[in-house]
């Protein structure tokens, strides 16, 4: 049987009372959502996708994939949501809630080392973009652009979040430019069957992003602005995968970096705009990956941390780290997602005034190995299997408790 909280009391069961404040809009939390959603990355991934398959990608995985990130994100985020409708708080604030000492901390250490790899992934891709702008060797572009992402990511929230906007602009150009100047020959998917490690793939993207939903959904006051975060990530990222898989039809090359840096005349500026659009999603990496440090160790001061996931993540940054991308992404897929779904699932009965309880280890730990193991043996749909193997031990566990 799971273990029931000290309370015993539902959480989030409350109605707030007329002195807390009315709660945020969506505006206020878009740019980390848009952010991600527009992030160079998706160009990389869909060109990624479209080598393996050697053509067009298959529209089934593109429509499973995104039908699950948002039920992911969307089952997460209510748990940021302000109460009524969620617990009000970030992920590292609700954990104790809802997972036991030993899970949290092999959560946080799986968190951290998600986060540099993430932080290096974006910083090597906007980096070795502004090294071939600039003419700088190597390292020096992934070096500055680390540099500018911790100092933003010290200022204060609100102008981060203002940042993260105005650099998701750049996101938006680069993906019209690549449609406008570098047109596909012809359609990027095609109507086939197939294609669920596309669909993997997808998962993996946004499986970071949609464990920690609540650091990005907290205080919002209504499900509709959940709704028009959610929409915010899965509709850029699409199109982005998209662009990614025209430009390899139309080129036959998945290194996005190397295609600009050979252009000449507006295609060589465009590295700037993959330079600045990593930003928004490079800034989330230090904030949620200080908050995942800060879960391991609780005593480390929030910008000691960010400087640690920096300059970890710096480092891979310079070895090119956004080279590996589909391998990432799926063992990100595999590793990450099947804690949403007993955690989702155990604060929607939260929200119907059911009994309080921690989601037991065995829920999600054993889809989590299992989908690993699979995925090392090559096999391309095992974040799904393991998606499918949470949510049957999930159901044990409710019907159980």
């Amino acid at each position: 049987m799971s273990e029931r909280l000290s309370d015993g009391g539902p959480a989030g069961a409350r109605t707030p009372s007329r002195d807390e404040p009315p709660g945020r809009r969506w505006p206020s939390a878009a740019g980390a959502w848009l952010g991600i959603g527009t992030a160079p990355a998706t160009l990389v991934l869909g060109a990624a996708m479209a080598a393996r398959h050697g053509g067009a990608v298959p529209v089934t995985g593109l429509l499973v994939g995104g039908a699950l990130m948002a039920a992911l994100l969307r089952g997460q985020g209510r748990i940021g949501l302000r109460r009524p409708l969620g617990d009000g708080g970030t992920l590292t604030a609700v954990l104790p809630a809802y997972l036991g000492d030993t899970s949290r901390l092999l959560l946080a250490a799986v968190l951290t080392v998600s986060m540099i790899g993430w932080n290096g992934f974006n910083v090597g891709l906007g980096g070795a973009s502004l090294a071939a702008l600039a003419h700088l060797p190597g390292w020096a572009g992934p070096a500055l652009l680390e540099v500018a992402v911790l100092a933003v990511s010290w200022a204060p929230a609100r102008y981060g979040n203002r940042v993260a906007v105005l650099t998701t602009l750049s996101a938006v150009v680069l993906v019209g430019w690549c449609l406008t100047v570098l047109p596909p020959p012809g359609a990027p998917v095609r109507l086939a069957a197939g294609g669920l490690a596309d669909g993997a793939a997808l998962i993996g993207y946004a499986a970071v992003f949609a464990l920690r939903a609540p650091d990005f959904s907290v205080g919002l006051a209504r499900r509709r602005d959940l709704a028009w975060c959610v929409g915010l990530l899965i509709g850029p990222a699409l199109l982005g995968v998209l662009a990614g898989a025209g430009l390899w039809l139309r080129t036959g090359s998945a290194d996005v970096v190397a295609l600009l840096a050979a252009g000449s005349g507006l295609a060589a500026y465009a590295n700037l705009f993959v330079a600045v659009a990593v930003f928004a999603a490079a800034l989330t990496t230090t904030y949620s990956g200080a908050l995942a440090v800060r879960g391991l160790t609780p005593r480390v001061p929030a910008r000691p941390a960010m400087v640690a996931v920096a300059v970890l993540g710096g480092l891979l940054a310079v070895a090119r780290f956004d080279r590996l991308v589909l391998p990432w992404l799926t063992l990100l897929a595999a590793a990450l997602p099947v804690l949403v779904v007993p955690m989702a699932t155990e604060a929607a009965a939260r929200r119907r005034g059911r009994t309080a309880r921690r989601v037991p280890a065995w829920c999600w730990m054993p889809p989590a190995l299992v989908a690993v193991a699979c995925t090392l043996a090559g096999i391309g749909v095992a974040p799904l299997l393991g998606l499918g193997f949470a949510a049957l031990l999930t159901v044990l566990w409710r019907r159980l408790a």
